[in-house]
C-alpha cells in the first residue's frame, strides 16, 4: 500500500480536549488512487483509539458542505475518535474520472480506509465504526452490510432506497455512454451506465438487514432532499441490529444548516455523533 504523505498539524487544544494530529495522505487503489484525511488522538505511548471510517455525499467531498466534515473530525479527536475521511471517484482531489464511479467501487474504497488503519498501529480494529452523510450515508449501510467488520453505524441523512428517475436516467445514459448530473455548487457529473445497474440491482431492506451492530439514523426535520421519514426506513430494515434508533433535529435541513449564520444545528449533530459512537464503539 503506498502513501504519501501531505502535511501533518498538531493542534492545541484545552486540558479538556484531546490534542490529535492531523495528515492528509494517498492511498493505493491498485487502478486509481484515494485521497484521504486521517484525524488521530495524541495519546500514551502504545495507546490505540476507536476509530469511524467517515463517508461522504453525491458531489461532495471528505471535507463536505460547509466543512462540517472537518468540524466533526476536529471534535471526535478531541473526545478520543479517530476518523479517516476520502475522496470518491472522481471527487475532491481525486485524479480519477468519476464515470468510473459505482457504489460498489464506493464500499470497496471504504474498505481500503479501514485496511489503511490497520497500518497505523495506534487504532483499535475492535472498535471501527463507518458513518456516511446522504449518499455517503447509503454507502455506510452498504459498507457495514457487506463488511462484518464494523461495530457501529451512523447516518446523517442517509439516503436509503429512493429510485427517482434512475430508469430514465439509466436509459439516457445507455444511448449517450453517460448521464450528466448538475449541481448548484460544482461542475457536472458523469454517471455511466454500469453506475445505474449496480445501483438498481441493490435490495436494501436485504442489505440493511445484514448489519448486526448498533445503527443511528440522524435526520433533520425540515429536509426536503432526504425526508425525515427515511431515517424509521432505515431503522425499519435494520431488523438484526440489537439497537437501532432514530434521532430527529428540529430545524435542520440537507445541510444540517451549515450555509445559516448559526452553528446550532451542527454542533448538535456533532455532539450527538460522539456521544453515539462513545456509547456503541
Amino acid at each position: 500500500m503506498s502513501i504519501a504523505c501531505c502535511t501533518l498539524a498538531a493542534a492545541e487544544d484545552t486540558a479538556e480536549a484531546m490534542q490529535y494530529t492531523e495528515e492528509n495522505i494517498t492511498i493505493d487503489a491498485g487502478d486509481h488512487q484515494i485521497p484521504a484525511t486521517l484525524t488521530v488522538p495524541v495519546g500514551a505511548e502504545g495507546e490505540k483509539f476507536p476509530a469511524v471510517v467517515m463517508l461522504h455525499g453525491n458531489g461532495s467531498t471528505r471535507h463536505e458542505a460547509g466543512n462540517a466534515y472537518d468540524y466533526a473530525a476536529l471534535a471526535m479527536a478531541k473526545a478520543g475518535i479517530a476518523t479517516i475521511r476520502f475522496d470518491y471517484i472522481g471527487n475532491g482531489d481525486s485524479t480519477s474520472d468519476y464515470i468510473d464511479f459505482t457504489y460498489d467501487k464506493g464500499v470497496e474504497d471504504a474498505m481500503k480506509c479501514y485496511e489503511y488503519l490497520k497500518t497505523l498501529g495506534t487504532i483499535d480494529m475492535d472498535h471501527v465504526g463507518v458513518m456516511g452523510w446522504s449518499q455517503g450515508g447509503r454507502l455506510a449501510l452498504l459498507t457495514a452490510a457487506r463488511n462484518e467488520v464494523f461495530t457501529s453505524v451512523l447516518t446523517w441523512a442517509g439516503a436509503y432506497d429512493q429510485k427517482g428517475n434512475e430508469e430514465e436516467q439509466y436509459a439516457i445514459a445507455k444511448e449517450n455512454g453517460y448521464y450528466e448530473v448538475t449541481y448548484d455548487w460544482r461542475e457536472p457529473l458523469k454517471q455511466s451506465p454500469a453506475y445505474y445497474e449496480c445501483a438498481m440491482s441493490i435490495d436494501y431492506p436485504a442489505e440493511v438487514a445484514k448489519i448486526k451492530v448498533p445503527l443511528l439514523a440522524i435526520n433533520g426535520k425540515a429536509d426536503t432532499t432526504v425526508v425525515p421519514e427515511t431515517a424509521q426506513k432505515i431503522v425499519d430494515a435494520a431488523v438484526n441490529s440489537p439497537d437501532a434508533e432514530v434521532l430527529l433535529l428540529d430545524g435542520a435541513d440537507h445541510t444540517f444548516c451549515v450555509f445559516s449564520n448559526d452553528d446550532t444545528v451542527l454542533k448538535t449533530l456533532v455532539q450527538d455523533t460522539i456521544d453515539w459512537f462513545k456509547k456503541t464503539l
